[in-house]
């Protein structure tokens, strides 16, 4: 990714966070006009999702992490906050720095470094913790031990885990993720992080709490996501499904095409990419192993009708 420095309205850019990591870099400079403002305020109110872009990107300003991240990953020159460089030089500089951020932030790299465990793609992993509880964790996954005296927990960096924890009603089992906390006390159940955090029980019951306070209890076979906005309601999960990928499978019933290809996606070494907004529409139905996700790609194409194109060894691109 890169962003021009020079006057250019960041709503014109693609993404919602390539607009939130513009406007940013343009409010650090001095020189903003009230005309400048006003344009921020009204993208602001245009949507939920850049409030929320845009307060990412000011936490990812903030954080500590992308300092030590960048010094160890790249020789890029940090501005000192307590120290202000010339207004002209804000936005570049906020530029340079920002982008390098979400760059290591969509690699993984910021969460591995303050991860105690981590999985690569294709990878899982199971670990027994101090109290005898387990986690395996999933493809591409990083996880913090958050057991601090009589606390139990870890907290969820990036990526999915499942959880069998042992009873102990004196001292709560607290998964956290960005958006929440998943609270039990002998259960077994899967945590899912992304643009919300999916929480998947398989026995007993596990309490799902959002930042602002909301919360609800799920038992055997329930389905909630925690969002900015919240606690979803409940929703029946078919555990067969939920919980496919601790067996070394992908189980799905008359899902879109896109649906499936972006959860195959996690597994897979590279990028696999939809082409055809009509084709990723397209309703499938498959039970594969995990362990051939180029074989998955080729045998959803038969069933989809769609040519598979491997443009490199890390690119597959499927057309209508």
């Amino acid at each position: 990714m890169f962003l021009h420095a020079e006057p250019k309205s960041p709503s014109t850019l693609g993404t919602t966070q390539d607009q939130a990591l513009a406007w940013f870099a343009r409010l650090q400079d001095s020189k903003t006009s009230q005309r400048d403002r006003a344009e921020f305020a009204d993208w602001l109110a245009a949507s939920p999702a850049h409030q929320a872009a845009y307060d990412k990107v000011a936490r990812l300003w903030q954080s500590q992490a992308l300092n030590v991240a960048l010094s160890q990953y790249a020789a890029i020159p940090l501005p000192q906050k307590q120290q202000k460089p010339p207004p002209q030089r804000w936005a570049a500089a906020a530029c340079i720095v920002l982008a390098s951020g979400w760059l290591l932030l969509g690699s993984g790299l910021i969460e591995r470094w303050q991860a105690d465990a981590v999985t690569a793609t294709g990878e899982q992993r199971r670990i027994v913790l101090a109290d005898g509880s387990a986690v395996t964790l999933n493809t591409d996954t990083a996880l913090a031990f958050n057991t601090i005296g009589e606390r139990r927990g870890v907290k969820i960096l990036s990526g999915e885990a499942y959880f069998e924890v042992q009873p102990d009603k004196t001292r709560p089992f607290i998964v956290e993720t960005e958006q929440g906390t998943v609270r039990v006390v002998g259960t077994r159940f899967s945590v899912k992080t992304g643009g919300a955090t999916q929480v998947d029980v398989e026995s007993g019951i596990v309490v799902c709490a959002g930042l602002r306070g909301d919360s609800r209890q799920l038992t055997a076979g329930q389905h909630t996501s925690i969002a900015g906005q919240g606690v979803a309601g409940i929703t029946p999960v078919d555990t067969g499904r939920a919980f496919a990928w601790l067996n070394g499978r992908l189980i799905f019933q008359d899902q879109p095409l896109a649906e499936v290809i972006a959860e195959l996606d996690r597994y897979h070494p590279g990028a696999i990419v939809i082409t055809d907004a009509k084709l990723g529409q397209t309703r499938v139905t498959g039970n594969y192993k995990l362990e051939d996700t180029a074989a998955i790609v080729r045998a959803l194409a038969d069933i989809s009708g769609a040519r598979v194109i491997n443009l490199s060894p890390y690119l597959t691109v499927l057309k209508g």
